[in-house]
């Protein structure tokens, strides 16, 4: 009988700490990018990305502009992100090394409903591009 109650009582208590993967209520629907900040560190061409206005995006891509490459961004769209700054940040390296590399970090802010690809190409020139990436932005209220 003991056991028979000690086990009622765990399966009730794990019970209630599975999480409700079906909740539709809603102030749960609509937190779809809801975080203040998102980052994403080198991404995959593809990647897809939700702010609500307000909100940033940040984009940190390997770069090394000591060999003639650096990351280029091309978006037409306007109105539904801006670019707020576009920076090189170098590794830490000790004093005198020439040719480490770094990241360049994009950070965009959304600004109102719609969407909006971002495309990224790591190059010397435009007929020299070594790597791209698309990067899909969808800006929710």
């Amino acid at each position: 009988m003991r056991q028979t109650l000690l086990i009622l009582i765990a399966s009730a208590f794990l019970g209630a700490c599975v999480p409700d993967i079906m909740n539709t209520k809603p102030e749960v629907r609509g937190l779809e990018g809801a975080a203040l900040v998102q980052t994403l560190t080198d991404p995959l061409s593809g990647t897809d990305a939700t702010l609500r206005p307000g909100g940033e995006l940040r984009i940190k891509l390997d770069s090394n502009p000591t060999t003639g490459y650096f990351w280029e961004l091309d978006f037409t769209e306007s109105g539904t992100v801006e670019l707020v700054s576009s920076d090189y940040i170098a590794d830490p390296a000790p004093p005198g090394l020439v040719g480490s590399g770094g990241r360049q970090l994009f950070i965009f802010k959304g600004v109102k409903k719609g969407r909006v690809t971002l495309e990224l190409s790591y190059q010397r020139s435009p007929e020299d591009v070594a790597e791209q990436k698309t990067i899909k932005v969808k800006v929710i209220e």
